[in-house]
């Protein structure tokens, strides 16, 4: 039972040579956990430790050596770890909730448990998530969980794909990750649609706006009265290139030092992040001059926080979908005659979404010879690997300053050009 300082590199090493009979290796760095590995290089993650009731020695296993990495293994080992030093016994509380998954565990319930568990914690589109459970929930709630089948998820997905093919792969997509989720937590023993290929076919999106298209929206935007707003956050999201929903939530907590051009930032908390990391983001002038420009209007309206306004007063914020509707509605209105009829026709023929807002800026920001790693700095693209575990909300903000001034410079020499 050797005791080892486990690394990446040792683990690796045991699935290339895996041993001639079953060992288990012990973690000297994190007590408790261990990885039994076989002559076929298949292997374990498990926990052990001793229970507060007094009872002996107890093993809960972690998951798949195929499936865990060491840093995954570690991190749930010390969850476990606190769980018992607060008097639990975490073996013990997962028999308690397999017996009660396997005599009430409904599909509902279930589908409530991970918007509530998993989803709400892990996932700033939580909401997405919801809502692409609605139908399933509908069709199967009643049902024990674990009676759902391949053919029972074919059928709804297929009926959802004959008028919203896209929203079917959604709806899937957010199926398997709750059965993967329930796998993992051992709610049930298979996902049922596991390796199910997408209802329906995908083209990737890659809908750009030109010059011309930018001009002619940037105008439009500029509205008075109910939709200043909403033309506001768009124009706004025009140059920093964030994430519709981010710049839809936006509240006055968030931003800093409006009145120092060489600071002015807004920090998105980790909360609204996709990747649930803290987000800085420089602001060029032209950003700070439309914000400013609402914080005004709401002090006048005397509303403390909301910085781009909801027309239902309850709200704390813009809704998502108000921006989709707002281009949608902003482009069916446009004029066709003028100087810009092109871009115009372009607009009606191939309508931009908000998230075409943010292509845009990433693809302009390549365009203007900004580096890779600095459009991906604005984009808040992390990779996923052990130097993004550190990752600082300040990394590259010079970097990142200096980029989307570039592009604020760029969108009002487009705007301001003359036809």
């Amino acid at each position: 039972m050797p005791v080892v300082s486990l690394t990446h590199t040792y683990v690796a090493g045991l699935q290339a040579r895996p041993p001639s009979d079953r060992i288990e290796v012990w973690d000297e760095r994190t007590p408790g956990l261990c990885l039994r590995i076989g002559p076929n290089g298949n292997g374990a993650w498990s926990f052990r430790y001793r229970p507060k009731s007094g009872k002996g020695y107890q093993r809960i296993t972690l998951g798949r050596l195929a499936d865990l990495t060491l840093a995954d293994a570690r991190e749930r080992a010390a969850r476990h770890r606190v769980a018992v030093a607060d008097g639990g016994d975490p073996q013990l509380e997962l028999k308690a909730r397999q017996s009660a998954a396997e005599s009430v565990l409904t599909f509902d319930a279930l589908a409530q448990r991970y918007l509530d568990e998993y989803a709400k914690p892990n996932k700033a589109s939580w909401k997405n998530d919801e809502g692409y459970l609605r139908r399933p929930r509908a069709a199967w709630g009643k049902r024990a969980a674990a009676s759902i089948t391949r053919r029972d998820a074919i059928l709804l997905l297929d009926g959802i794909k004959k008028t919203a093919p896209i929203s079917a792969n959604r709806c899937q997509t957010v199926l398997v990750t709750l059965f993967n989720w329930a796998v993992e937590d051992q709610h049930l023993e298979v996902n049922p649609i596991a390796g199910l290929k997408k209802r329906a076919k995908e083209t990737a999106k890659d809908r750009v706006l030109t010059d011309a298209e930018l001009r002619v929206l940037w105008h439009a935007l500029g509205g008075q009265g109910a939709t200043r707003d909403v033309g506001d956050a768009l124009r706004f999201l025009l140059l920093v290139g964030q994430r519709p929903g981010e710049v839809a939530g936006l509240v006055r907590a968030e931003l800093h030092d409006l009145d120092k051009p060489e600071a002015a930032r807004w920090e998105i908390p980790a909360a609204r992040m996709k990747a649930r990391r803290t987000h800085a983001v420089p602001l060029a002038p032209k950003a700070v001059e439309i914000l400013q420009s609402a914080i005004e209007r709401r002090q006048a309206d005397g509303d403390g926080q909301r910085v781009f306004a909801s027309r239902f007063v309850a709200r704390d914020s813009l809704a998502r979908h108000s921006l989709s509707q707002a281009v949608r509605r902003v482009i069916a209105s446009l004029e066709v005659d003028g100087p810009d009829q092109d871009a115009v026709a372009s607009l009606q023929a191939e309508p931009p979404t908000p998230h075409d807002f943010r292509r845009t800026v990433a693809t302009g920001l390549g365009r203007l010879g900004i580096p890779r790693e600095d459009r991906k700095a604005v984009l808040a693209h992390v990779e996923d690997d052990v130097h993004a575990r550190h990752y600082d909300q300040y990394e590259r903000l010079k970097e990142k300053r200096a980029a989307l001034d570039t592009w604020a410079n760029h969108v009002s020499a487009v705007v301001e050009a003359r036809v």
